[in-house]
């Protein structure tokens, strides 16, 4: 059956997407918004998690639960180490978790229940550690990952129905809109901190921070930007044309490498960031990305095999075929086209 809403639910939606595309808070995503969430797909609670599969760490956990409670946690609060440990070693236990890990799809909307039955989820490890008594159902849509981070929405639900492909539509009518959220929170933070830097003196080359005008002309931008938007073909007649400024990112190719210009408007100046990265890491598998990425930091195929509950023969598989994509033949080349990403 082909979910469908309804004209109230719709209209719901829409307001929340204006709620979200005026929302003026530093945190992309606030308790407050996770409560309109919550309004829109009855859960009961509704968290938003950033995570690092490179040191199997907390970045941020924002947790809106059935009884009005908030809370925030940021880096490894959430957890002590012991804890920690034991979640990351069992992760792969969860089936949706292990699911986005190997495919790198992170952006469709996803049940337990797509995976297991809910018998079948009570017999996994993680559940067993983590969610019995808490957690029967579980709702997920997430953000495009990168390296070092992944962004997942969670919704939960215990002792009730599981959640219906009417919370799925609703869920992956969202995802965009969260997207766009995300973007623009992030750019405007990093838009901030780059006019910190700059007016203190601190800035750094490797920010690669240009700003100019409404009318494209450049107020302040180093030789190595300056080229890096000539080289790129970004600029005409030495400014930024104006068709880049009224969008918030532009990625232009360059044989294998690929110059990502962000745009945020503050003031009366647009500050756009730039990053230079390699193409070709782009093109690798979620599995293919967390495995490398744990192998260039110095862990062994056995560490890398035990910690993902695979097996060390796969682990090669997925270094072949990485260092294939990447075009390396070792792991210190791998490294730098990773780092080249950051």
């Amino acid at each position: 059956m082909v979910a469908t809403l309804s004209e109230h639910d719709a209209s719901a939606l829409l307001a929340f997407v204006s709620e979200v595309r005026a929302l003026d808070d530093p945190l992309p995503f606030p308790p407050r918004l996770l409560a309109g969430l919550r309004a829109l797909i009855a859960a009961r609670d509704v968290s938003y998690s950033e995570l690092d599969p490179v040191e199997r760490s907390s970045i941020l956990q924002v947790e809106h639960n059935a009884d009005g409670e908030d809370v925030i946690y940021r880096v490894d609060e959430c957890w002590p180490d012991d804890e920690r440990d034991l979640w990351w070693s069992i992760r792969h236990t969860h089936p949706a978790c292990d699911y986005r890990s190997a495919s790198g799809d992170w952006t469709t909307a996803l049940k337990v229940s797509d995976f297991v039955t809910l018998r079948e989820f009570r017999r996994t490890a993680i559940y067993d550690a983590f969610y019995r008594g808490e957690i029967d159902h579980w709702l997920d849509v997430g953000l495009v990952p990168e390296p070092r981070r992944t962004r997942v929405f969670i919704f939960t639900r215990f002792d009730e129905d599981d959640f219906g492909e009417h919370d799925r539509l609703v869920a992956a009518l969202l995802q965009p809109h969260l997207a766009q959220r995300a973007e623009e929170a992030e750019a405007a933070l990093q838009a901030a901190e780059a006019l910190a830097e700059i007016e203190d003196g601190s800035i750094e080359e490797a920010r690669r921070i240009v700003l100019c005008s409404a009318a494209g002309v450049i107020e302040f931008g180093s030789a190595s930007s300056r080229a890096l938007l000539e080289r790129y073909r970004v600029l005409e007649n030495g400014r930024v044309t104006t068709t880049l400024l009224a969008r918030r990112e532009l990625n232009v190719r360059d044989g294998d490498r690929m110059l990502q210009v962000r745009i945020a408007p503050t003031d009366n100046l647009h500050v756009l960031m730039l990053e230079e990265r390699d193409r070709r890491a782009e093109m690798l598998t979620g599995r293919e990305r967390e495995v490398l990425e744990q192998v260039v930091i110095g862990k062994g195929n056995d560490a890398v095999a035990l910690e993902l509950g695979i097996a060390p023969a796969t682990v090669a598989k997925h270094l072949e075929h990485a260092y294939g994509k990447l075009g390396v033949h070792n792991r210190t080349a791998a490294a730098a086209l990773l780092d080249s990403r950051r």
